[in-house]
């Protein structure tokens, strides 16, 4: 066995050991190994580490990112709520003009009357009618006129004004005794004559009143209308008011719905007291009775 003799030198003392060559052959690759596996993991460590820094660093940036798009979206939010809140608050100031308008609306056709079918007085076939004439008109064979459908509120924006120039309900609360179409004579309750209008019963001297706003184009007598008032409205529609005992407007006055355009009577071609009521449109003659009531139709 190969030995090597090694030396201790120490302050107080020299020593001398031998030590088989063979064991420090086996140590050196074993300390060199050693060594390497230390280096490499100093270096696994320092990668190790880097990395880590590397991904630290990463994280935050994505992290400030996530907060950046976070307050974005908040923002966003705020944004939409406010946006909400302008869209309800108009939305409910646009249902309060609605449901004012349709106040108004429901006010005025009650005040028209637009709900109330007039009852008859029309006399029995073949009698004569003690409240009914108006200008003598060959009979007409055209036809039964049907009712009304026209698009006066469809071409008006304001559907209230466009009803306040269209003529609605009652300009007298009388009973119909004569209605719209053929009729016998009212003075014999013979032959066949046509009648353009509507007659209501009633008394001398009650008030008129017109049916639309608009300008009284006539005021003054007429064959067979006797004293009559003549107001032209919107959309091509005239009303006629005939029989007065008197007129309480004049050619060129501006009126509104309701307003008193003269008092019933008995004048021009009559057979007592009434109101013979017309409704033109484009200057023909349509059936009033239409624009009576909204919930019924004439009979």
């Amino acid at each position: 066995m190969a030995r090597s003799t090694v030396l201790i030198v120490t302050p107080e003392q020299t020593r001398s050991m031998e030590v088989d060559t063979r064991l420090l052959a086996w140590l050196r690759p074993l300390l060199l190994g050693l060594a390497g596996a230390t280096v490499l993991l100093t270096a696994g460590l320092g990668a190790l580490g880097w990395h880590y820094l590397d991904a630290r660093t990463a994280n935050q940036q994505a992290l400030q990112a996530r907060r950046q798009e976070i307050d974005t979206l908040r923002q966003e939010m705020a944004a939409l709520k406010n946006a909400t809140s302008s869209e309800i608050n108009a939305k409910l100031a646009t249902l309060e003009k609605s449901e004012k308008m349709i106040g108004d609306l429901q006010a005025y056709l009650q005040a028209r009357g637009v709900n109330v079918k007039p009852v008859s007085a029309e006399p029995p076939k073949g009698r004569p009618n003690p409240a009914a004439g108006g200008p003598v008109s060959a009979a007409s064979s055209a036809r039964p006129i049907m009712a009304y459908t026209g698009s006066f509120v469809r071409d008006a924006g304001n559907l209230l004004e466009a009803l306040q120039s269209v003529p609605l309900g009652l300009p007298h609360d009388g009973a119909i005794s004569s209605r719209f179409g053929n009729r016998p004579n009212p003075f014999t309750g013979k032959g066949v004559e046509f009648h353009g209008g509507l007659d209501f019963k009633g008394r001398i001297g009650q008030p008129i009143q017109a049916t639309a706003s608009g300008k009284v184009s006539f005021a003054g007598t007429q064959r067979g209308y006797g004293q009559v008032v003549t107001v032209d409205h919107a959309y091509g529609y005239s009303t006629v008011y005939a029989h007065l005992s008197r007129i309480h407007v004049k050619p060129g006055q501006r009126i509104a719905a309701g307003d008193v355009v003269g008092l019933l009577g008995s004048t021009g071609r009559s057979t007592g007291p009434h109101l013979h009521y017309e409704v033109q449109l484009r200057g023909e003659r349509i059936d009033p009775e239409r624009f009576l009531a909204l919930n019924t139709s004439a009979s």
